[in-house]
Parts: structure tokens; sequence; C-alpha cells
């Protein structure tokens, strides 16, 4: 190899592990903040949900309340923006992270295993499917009455109450175990919670996004057989903008890190001074691409 190219791909490298860790380290700074003073915004945006099919089941008019506040801006978010309330505000989530590049870390560090870990792109597939049925279940339960008889057993009242500074009582054991078995999945797959049991990510994986918030890329500026992003992707998704599986996207930007040619972007905006993403990528260096005026690929954090 040509000392030039070598020298080259070297840089090139050097360039785009520097951006990878930057989205990091903004990402988990914001996952920080959201952990440490709104952990309880995934519980109180399922309680408002619980609380209509409660009016309903008792055959009552459905009064609005402070929970389905929560509910609203979070779906409303997630139509204009997709879904990054999932990918920087919900605490579970976030822990999920944790414990998965602690898992990561470990791995390298004393088994010596390069790379990142995970089921299968055909078994996070069917998995994923599991999150609807879960929601339609806890839904028909609320309906029924039955899900009155399953106090203590939930993981995410644990998980809250522990958050909150209060330790679970004995009547919360199989919330207790529930919580700790999910926690064990979280290392063995990234996001495996928010992928594959959680009930608002079911709702928020069928809402419909605003094009302007889908990420796409350009196939034929991609180098070939990369791949990249797919491979890093948590969910294993092709970055083509709106597909069958778009709403699974949890909004990482794991994707825009890993791609060699910076060619993932957020929405098509027309010019600079249109795109609120633009904005926004230019503030934190997040890499959002942007579509001159002349046509040409301009990219926020280069400006």
């Amino acid at each position: 190899m040509p000392i030039n190219l070598k020298t080259h791909i070297q840089t090139q490298s050097k360039i785009m592990k520097k951006r990878q860790r930057k989205i990091r380290l903004i990402r988990a700074g914001i996952q920080l903040l959201f952990f440490i003073f709104a952990p309880a915004l995934f519980s109180t945006a399922f309680a408002g949900v619980k609380s209509v099919f409660q009016a309903i089941a008792a055959h009552q008019a459905i009064s609005w309340n402070s929970f389905l506040d929560v509910t609203a801006v979070l779906l409303v978010v997630t139509c204009l923006f997709g879904r990054h309330f999932c990918g920087y505000a919900c605490a579970f989530g976030s822990l999920g992270d944790a414990l998965y590049e602690l898992t990561v870390f470990i791995r390298q560090k004393v088994f010596h295993k390069k790379g990142r870990h995970g089921y299968s792109e055909k078994a996070i597939r069917i998995l994923q499917k599991v999150k609807y049925i879960w929601l339609l279940v806890l839904l028909v339960s609320i309906l029924t009455g039955w899900y009155s008889k399953l106090q203590g057993m939930s993981p995410w009242d644990v998980f809250s109450m522990l958050t909150a500074g209060r330790l679970p009582g004995a009547a919360y054991k199989v919330g207790i175990v529930l919580l700790v078995l999910i926690m064990i999945g979280m290392c063995t797959q990234e996001r495996f919670f928010c992928q594959f049991l959680c009930p608002m990510g079911a709702i928020f994986a069928i809402m419909p996004i605003a094009p302007s918030a889908l990420f796409n890329r350009d196939r034929s500026t991609c180098p070939a057989k990369c791949g990249a992003c797919k491979k890093r992707c948590p969910a294993h998704l092709d970055i083509d903008g709106d597909t069958p599986l778009s709403g699974e996207c949890i909004c990482c930007h794991a994707c825009q890190g890993i791609c060699p040619k910076r060619n993932i972007r957020i929405g098509i905006p027309k010019a600079k001074d249109e795109s609120l993403f633009y904005a926004i990528g230019n503030s934190v260096g997040i890499p959002y691409s942007i579509k001159s005026p002349a046509g040409q690929d301009r990219t926020a954090a280069e400006r």
C-alpha cells in the first residue's frame, strides 16, 4: 500500500473516531441530565395512556390530567423530531446504554473480544414484535380490570422508586426480579428493553414521523460493500428515510458517527436558514447535512 494512501486512511480513521467520541459524549451528557432531573418521564407518559384506558373501562369520560400532558408532549415531539426522547431522554434507555457499554468494556479489556456484541438481525426482527404484543396485553388487562392485580409486579415501578431514592418493599419482589432480568438482557443487546419490551416504545414506533426527522443517505456516494451504518445501528436498520422499519429508529445518531463519508443526514431541508436540525447540529457539533440552494451538500459541523 502506498505511504500516502496509508497515511490518508489513518488520518480519516482518526477523524471518524474523534467524531464518534464527540457524539457519544454529547449524548451521554444529555442522558445524564435527564436521568438525574427527569427519570420518571417514561413511566409518567405510560401513566397517561393508562389513565385513558382506565376511564374507558370504567365507562367514564376521559378527563385530562398531568400524566396526559407529558404523554401528549412526547407524542408530538416524536412526530416532529423522531424518537429522540428514546435516544436521549428516557432514563430506562440510558440505564440500558450504560449496562451495555460496561459489558462491551469488560469484554474488550478482560476477555479481549473486539467489536460490539448482540443478536442477529433475524432475531432482532422477531423480538421487536414482542413489545407490540406486550403493549396489547397491558391495555387489555387495564380494560378488563386485571391490571390492578399486578401491583408489585411492575419493574418500572421498582425502577421509579429507586430513582426517587426509595427502596421497594417486600410486596415488590416480583418486580425486583423482573427488573434484574431486564438488566441482564440489557447487557446482551444494545437497547434490549427499548427494542423488545417497552410499551411506550411500541406506541412511539407506530407514530407518523415527519420526513424532516428521518435519517437518510445518498446510496450513490456510499463506498462499495460498506454497510457500516447498518452494522452499527442497534436495530440493524437500513438508513433510507421512510421505510416500514423506520419507526424502530431511536435516533441515537450512531450511524452518523460511523459513516466514513459523512453521508447520513436527517431530512433534506431546502436551505440553511430553514433547517432547525442545521442550527442544532451547528451548535453541538453533530454532523447534520443539508442541501444548499445550489444543490451541493454542506455539513453543519464543518461550518
